[in-house]
């Protein structure tokens, strides 16, 4: 497998304009054990202290509208200036049939733009839209472009706390702004890989447990497809190749890396697919945020980015490391440098 990596210096200079995110009120774990939503012991593998639950009066186009407006506001930039709105989510039943929410958070940001479009595709498709605006904007004479990501995860359509053990689905939404003048951050690389055997780790199965089982599309693939050994060792390589081939084409190393941002999808993937692969200790990963949020989808970069930022953590000179991971199987990973 060999990852797709673009080197983002050699040409006109693309930049993160701003970052924002819409983030609904935590809902302790104390408080969902309490309230009979996960177990005491799901609950303590997942190492969240709270995750985000939308009201139900919050619709997701409430929740992306109101993290563009954010955004735009953040960058100075006037609706007119965005030629491209992108909108990402994961899952399909609470976004509006028959709608295209990236139109409306066009209007809602008042931009004419030329292009909007609906993504999906997984947890990494938020990093695979920023790739393919990042592809417009280089192709087009567009001053800037708004990439939104967002879910909101309800029942009956899913249980967000029992899907899997180890992690646990959370609302929220997260926009960038990728500019061609200058901004928070200068886009020096990506890289992408796909791994289509591994599609059947998510293929849905009959289950009573709850309305998506996702443990139990995992155990019937390593049954009756590949063994554990197997999907762990191409999960890892893929992960390490993708990242090798972004860092390679903004031509830094791991050791550069001031900032890494993980997917928030619980402390034992994070340390069994992330920090103890890449040698790199939690201090310079983003759990801080993800500890407190939950797994927001698509989202979770963005919004770990907009965290850096709220948080001045970072100084000029800062490379970030974003990955992302999702369906298919994907591996997404975006390299940038603080300005």
């Amino acid at each position: 497998m060999a990852p797709s990596a673009i080197d983002f210096t050699s040409g006109p200079g693309l930049h993160i304009a701003s970052a924002a995110a819409r983030i609904p009120p935590a809902l302790p774990l104390e408080q969902a054990v309490r309230d009979g939503l996960i177990s005491e012991e799901d609950a303590k593998i997942t190492g969240y202290s709270a995750v985000t639950v939308a009201k139900e009066s919050d619709t997701l186009l409430d929740l992306a509208s109101a993290a563009a407006l954010a955004a735009t506001t953040r960058a100075d930039m006037s609706g007119t200036d965005i030629g491209a709105v992108f909108f990402v989510s994961v899952f399909p039943f609470t976004r509006p049939p028959l709608y295209n929410v990236a139109t409306a958070v066009a209007e809602a940001v008042r931009s004419p733009c030329a292009f909007a479009a609906e993504m999906s595709g997984g947890c990494a498709a938020g990093l695979n839209t920023l790739t393919l605006a990042a592809h417009r904007l280089l192709a087009s004479q567009d001053r800037a472009a708004l990439v939104v990501a967002g879910d909101v995860w309800r029942q009956p359509h899913i249980d967000r706390f029992n899907c899997e053990p180890g992690y646990i689905f959370a609302d929220g939404a997260a926009a960038v702004v990728l500019s061609r003048e200058a901004g928070y951050a200068r886009l020096l690389s990506a890289a992408t890989l796909t791994d289509p055997t591994l599609s059947g780790l998510h293929a849905p199965v009959p289950s009573t447990r709850t309305p998506v089982d996702i443990t139990a599309r995992a155990h019937a693939f390593l049954k009756n497809r590949m063994g554990t050994d197997a999907v762990l060792g191409r999960l890892r390589s893929g992960l390490t190749s993708t990242i090798d081939a972004a860092l390679s084409q903004a031509r830094v190393s791991l050791a550069d890396v001031a900032h890494v941002i993980v997917p928030a999808i619980g402390e034992p993937f994070l340390y069994r697919n992330y920090l103890d692969p890449l040698g790199i200790p939690v201090s310079r990963s983003t759990w801080d945020y993800s500890e407190v949020t939950g797994h927001t989808g698509a989202a979770d970069q963005f919004g770990a980015l907009a965290h850096l930022v709220d948080t001045d953590r970072c100084s000029s000179g800062d490379v970030i490391l974003m990955i992302a991971e999702g369906l298919g199987f994907q591996w997404s990973v975006v390299v940038l440098e603080v300005q």
